[in-house]
């Protein structure tokens, strides 16, 4: 992934804490065909409370998926 889309999936994910962003299909630098990134944020943990997104985030998770993985 280049860098101009790495950067616009982290922000997707901060601009939606708490929830699971998805990117539009792009095309796979390496040649899988369509892809799909799905991002989510990541919070400091504290031992004695349950996170909420008001809660410091401290990185960004992201996973690729090719589109024929959602198709049969």
């Amino acid at each position: 992934m280049n860098a101009f889309l790495y950067v616009s999936r982290f922000q997707a994910a901060l601009r939606n804490t708490g929830l699971v962003a998805l990117s539009t299909p792009y095309l796979d630098a390496l040649g899988i065909g369509a892809i799909i990134t799905a991002s989510h944020t990541i919070y400091r943990g504290e031992p004695n409370h349950q996170h909420n997104t008001t809660d410091q985030v401290i990185g960004v998770l992201g996973a690729d998926f090719p589109l024929s993985y959602f198709q049969k």
